[in-house]
This record gives C-alpha cells, sequence and structure tokens, in this order.
C-alpha cells in the first residue's frame, strides 16, 4: 500500500517539475492523488492537496490566477494563499476543474 507521505511527495515533485514548462492548475493535484490512491476519501485528498501545495509555496511557487485576456499570472497576496484556495475547493463540493480555483507559477 502506499503511503499519503509517499503520494504528497510524489506529487509534490511531479508538480515542481510542470512548473518548469509552464503554470499549473490546482485541478492537477487531484488528478495525481487520486490515481495513486484510489480509495481516498475527498477529505483525504484535500489533506494530502493542502500537504503539497505548502511544501510548494514554503519553496519557489505562488498560488494565484491568471489574466483571461494576457494570461498573466497574478499571485495572490493574502497571506494564507494555501488555506484560501482550500477553503475554495472545498465551497465547491468537487474537485476542481479547468481553471478553477487556483494557478500555481514558479516564483524564481
Amino acid at each position: 500500500m502506499t503511503s499519503v507521505l509517499t503520494v504528497a511527495a510524489s506529487v509534490a515533485i511531479l508538480i515542481h517539475r510542470e512548473l518548469d514548462d509552464d503554470y499549473v492548475g490546482l485541478w492537477v493535484l487531484p488528478w495525481h492523488i487520486r490515481r495513486a490512491l484510489p480509495d481516498a476519501s475527498d477529505d483525504q485528498v484535500r489533506t494530502v492537496a493542502t500537504a503539497v501545495l505548502e511544501a510548494l509555496v514554503a519553496g519557489d511557487t505562488a498560488l494565484g490566477t491568471l489574466d483571461e485576456y494576457t494570461g498573466s499570472f497574478e499571485p495572490w497576496v493574502t497571506g494564507e494563499t494555501v488555506g484560501y484556495a482550500m477553503s475554495a475547493w472545498r465551497a465547491l463540493g468537487r474537485d476542481p476543474n479547468l481553471g478553477e480555483v487556483a494557478w500555481l507559477a514558479r516564483t524564481s
């Protein structure tokens, strides 16, 4: 059985690598997590996603939005970006889809 910590670390590495090429939408996290942990509950998926986001944001990644006209990334300035993103995810009542909730971008 795959451990939750192993999945969180693996997903964080995958996302970090994807950020080398482009912005990454929040919906990518549950996609990866559910494939690694197919029996995980929605709460478990969000718990793993929170750990992944916290690790990425502690490093060189920011959460924010993409301007729909220019395609430029606009980082959130709130002090608790991970909490904000996860609250918006929970409010959806499901996993986010393409373009919903947040985007991740490399800050350096």
